[in-house]
């Protein structure tokens, strides 16, 4: 891959400072009581600017579904290239992501109790996600390590759906780490898929 041009450099910088203070504020303020001219006027940039990175404020929300999704098809991708099986790459898959929503809890509970891990904006990433799992799912299949007589698409939809069901309890309770509950209910569903 070249190297960013001045120009693509400046717009990656925009990008992100336009996400940080974004999530400063709706860590501050709340998403509903933070505006796009707030978050303009904090990142000194105009409204025009702003439009131009994302089309909508609740937009903004899509962008750690990306990273998150970024990493969890590296963790798969070096998974499988490592010849490791398929329910330890799952489980790396579905728990990827922990940290950032560990270290950005509040930003997290913000995103449920919007329902953005079900909206509209993010369903790309959601789309992207049961692409990976039927995958992963279909090679344990063919690999005899999960039940081929279990449909991938329907088992991929049970982790999906797992997934964003433990981040949001995980994001309104306090005591349990999310990497342990992501872990500890993934095992549920791969014992049930198990050959």
């Amino acid at each position: 891959m070249p190297p960013l041009t001045r120009t693509q450099k400046r717009q990656v910088a925009t990008r992100e400072k336009i996400f940080r203070v974004a999530m400063e504020l709706f860590t501050k303020n709340g998403f509903e009581n933070t505006t796009v001219s707030e978050i303009t006027e904090a990142a000194d940039i105009g409204k025009g600017t702003f439009f131009t990175y994302f089309p909508t404020k609740e937009a903004i929300f899509r962008q750690p579904g990306e990273l998150a999704m970024e990493n969890m098809t590296l963790t798969a991708e070096q998974g499988l290239a490592a010849g490791k099986p398929i329910a330890k790459i799952l489980k790396s898959v579905l728990t990827a992501s922990a940290d950032w929503h560990e270290e950005n809890k509040t930003i997290t509970r913000q995103m449920s109790k919007s329902n953005f891990s079900f909206s509209t904006d993010t369903s790309s990433n959601k789309g992207n996600l049961l692409t990976l799992l039927v995958r992963l799912i279909a090679e344990g299949q063919k690999s005899g390590e999960f039940n081929k007589k279990v449909n991938a698409q329907d088992a991929a939809l049970v982790l999906a759906g797992t997934y964003f069901t433990v981040i949001t309890m995980w994001s309104h309770s306090e005591g349990r780490a999310l990497r342990e509950w992501l872990e500890s209910s993934v095992d549920v569903i791969l014992k049930g898929l198990s050959a």
